[in-house]
């Protein structure tokens, strides 16, 4: 290095040597300013049942483990408390590590490594912080605990007025698929001989749940307000209860819609194809329709055939029906087979339904049916 260059009052090392940033070099800076002031006591609260936790007034979701959400909220609250020092321009937390494993609500330290820049000199440094951690039960789980707080219901019903292990299944299914915000809006679930109820803390997300049942299983709803007392300030306090009817029939059932036989092919999106067994065509039911015609399952239900892929082209599509030994050759125009399987490939067997002078090919022969 050529030109001027200085010498650090403190160790006697010069700027040939080490970088320095303001009066010392930069080793002498971080012992005696540090690089970033940082509290010395952080308390953190997580829910001991569901692992939420505080943070700016509310509670939070949890980011994986109770350790990985702590080591999370350390890193955004130290963040948006960190204050660098006079020198320093710019400063961030590069980790954190808790000293020992997490076990529980107690005291730990953290060991915090702190990074700052002053003129494209970059320095580091590690402080340790104490945290005190405190297991609380969050509101959404006091109310799944003590089942008040709910505000509207949810009478999940089965058109046959029992809803069947399949149904439920698929239910339970569904409402374990929705998104956080609609989940954490249940507070309870109670059984009941005919189906069940939903306990819902929120009248308005209530009603988006029904609406999403509506729309996934062709349900029926209807909405009911009752006055069950009055709150603090006087005014009137009511429950929103809502009925929501759940046909009981799948993809591959025959039934009777109105005065017509159809063949229930595949849901769609917020209703369902069935093809008209008189004409052969196929027909979109969304649950209005639906419920408006009425319909029942037609008692002798529907036979599908069992065909192997031969092979596929632009014009003809040739199948082996497997129910004959694979003795008979089936060549019908490719653009009348309608395929309802993601994976539709040469030498698999699959469920067929024959109508209207088209092939519906609905499911792999090996699956079971829902």
């Amino acid at each position: 290095m050529t030109g001027e260059y200085r010498i650090c009052p403190r160790c006697g090392r010069s700027s040939r040597e080490v970088p320095f940033i303001g009066p010392l070099c930069r080793d002498c800076y971080v012992e005696v300013y540090g690089v970033a002031r940082l509290p010395e006591k952080v308390v953190f609260t997580y829910c001991q049942y569901c692992g939420r936790y505080k943070y700016q007034g509310g509670w939070n979701e949890p980011t994986g483990s109770v350790e990985d959400t702590l080591v999370n909220f350390l890193h955004m609250y130290l963040t948006k408390k960190l204050r660098p020092t006079e020198h320093i321009e710019e400063a961030w937390i590069r980790e954190i590590r808790l000293e020992r494993p997490f076990t529980g609500p107690g005291i730990y330290t953290a060991r915090v490594v702190v990074e700052g820049e002053s003129n494209g000199v970059i320095a580091r440094e590690e402080k340790l912080v104490r945290v005190q951690v405190n297991a609380a039960v969050c509101p959404y789980c006091t109310n799944r605990i003590t089942k008040r707080g709910y505000n509207a219901v949810i009478q999940v019903r089965s058109s046959s007025g029992r809803l069947d292990k399949g149904l439920r299944e698929r239910i339970d299914s569904f409402l374990a698929g929705m998104a956080p915000s609609l989940a954490d809006a249940i507070i309870g679930v109670e059984e009941e001989k005919e189906g069940f109820d939903l306990l819902v803390s929120d009248p308005s997300v209530a009603r988006m749940i029904a609406s999403k049942m509506r729309s996934a299983f062709l349900a029926k709803t209807i909405e009911t307000f009752k006055l069950v007392g009055r709150n603090p300030d006087g005014s009137r306090k009511g429950r929103l209860t809502i009925s929501v009817r759940v046909p009981d029939i799948k993809p591959g059932d025959l039934l009777v819609i109105g005065d017509k036989h159809y063949f229930y092919l595949a849901r769609s999106r917020g209703g369902a194809i069935m093809i008209n067994l008189d004409t052969g065509r196929e027909e979109h039911f969304d649950s209005d329709h639906l419920w408006g015609m009425g319909f029942k399952e037609y008692p002798g239900g529907v036979e599908l055939r069992r065909y192997m892929l031969l092979s596929r082209g632009p014009s003809t599509t040739v199948f082996l029906d497997a129910e004959t030994g694979y003795e008979r050759v089936i060549e019908v125009p490719s653009d009348t087979v309608r395929v309802y399987v993601s994976d539709f490939r040469e030498g698999r067997e699959y469920k067929v339904f024959l109508a209207g002078g088209r092939v519906y090919v609905v499911g792999e022969a090996n699956e079971v049916s829902e």
